[in-house]
């Protein structure tokens, strides 16, 4: 039994690790250059950036060892910061690391982006740029919602539900200072406007750099009036907004921003996942139960699990 997964990002690479860990053969398919989706670590020559997810925090059980067993292999570690009440968990010396004990020993192809995806007589077949074509068993989509609409309406009918997830977008700006910002909050978090969050990665376990990286992430509001913006004209507004709030900056070393157009779900599909026994096809997300990295977990394993009870059958 093979089975393709279409997304690197948490929910598609928990479903990866349950499978291949009772002996499924499985195939991963990201077309980034990188692992973890939102759970994003920018590496420059001035140090790292944590520019997608901030950090995790863990209700469920399972999620809650699997940061523990991250963090004794030293790929993750709580983010002290005072007047929080519940663990902020972070990837080591990145957010993307997080995933790192989920990829190990996984057949994973980066770079690679899914053109389509069709039935073929008991197989799925799936098409990627550059003229590759795979088939497998089985196949897990585990992308935006929107993007798993657009590849998949009129191939499936699990596709037919997927307009009603909501989702918010993010601009997110990253300065490297040459010198510290002394007066300034470590963090800072608002409702809205251009600086909805600021967070100095320096203060993250296991980041390095010779001055400091700051993360700028401007909220829904401001970024969906934005969004199609260029990137350049962004930079400036929240670069202005950011001298704003923490003063007269020292020199800049460094300055790029990044617009994730699926930065946060805010309406959920209320359903740990979809699948599609028959035909043998399934979609998680953290857009199937909510906004956190733990609901990815989640959506993942439940996808895993639905599949291995119906190959038990």
């Amino acid at each position: 039994m093979t089975t393709i997964i279409i997304g690197a990002g948490m929910a598609g690479l928990t479903c990866a690790r349950h499978l291949a860990d009772v002996g499924e053969d499985v195939i991963v398919l990201d077309k980034g250059r990188g692992l973890g989706g939102r759970l994003a670590t920018r590496r420059t020559d001035h140090g790292s950036f944590d520019h997608g997810a901030q950090y995790v925090t863990a209700r469920d059980p399972g999620f809650t060892a699997y940061l523990e067993r991250a963090g004794a292999a030293t790929l993750a570690a709580p983010w002290e910061q005072l007047g929080v009440d519940r663990t902020w968990w972070v990837g080591s010396p990145g957010m993307s690391k997080l995933v790192a004990p989920l990829a190990e020993g996984l057949d994973i192809r980066k770079s690679c982006h899914v053109r389509s995806v069709q039935r073929a007589g008991q197989r799925w077949s799936v098409a990627c740029d550059g003229g590759e074509t795979l088939e497998a068993d089985r196949l897990a989509v585990a992308i935006p919602a929107p993007q798993a609409a657009t590849l998949l309406t009129g191939v499936t009918p699990l596709a037919d539900g997927l307009d009603g997830v909501g989702y918010a977008p993010c601009w997110t700006l990253m300065l490297s200072l040459a010198e510290p910002l002394e007066q300034a909050p470590r963090v800072y978090r608002a409702s809205d406007g251009p600086c909805a969050w600021i967070a100095c990665d320096a203060t993250k376990p296991g980041r390095a750099g010779d001055g400091e990286n700051w993360v700028i992430q401007a909220g829904p509001g401001w970024s969906e009036t934005h969004l199609e913006e260029p990137a350049a004209s962004v930079g400036r507004l929240l670069h202005d907004a950011f001298e704003s709030w923490a003063g007269a900056l020292p020199e800049i070393k460094a300055s790029q921003v990044h617009r994730w157009r699926y930065a946060r779900v805010l309406k959920a599909l209320e359903t740990p996942c979809l699948w599609d026994g028959e035909t043998g096809i399934g979609l998680a997300g953290d857009w199937c139960l909510g906004p956190r990295v733990e609901a990815a977990f989640m959506s993942g394993r439940a996808l895993a699990e639905r599949m291995m009870d119906d190959q038990r059958r």
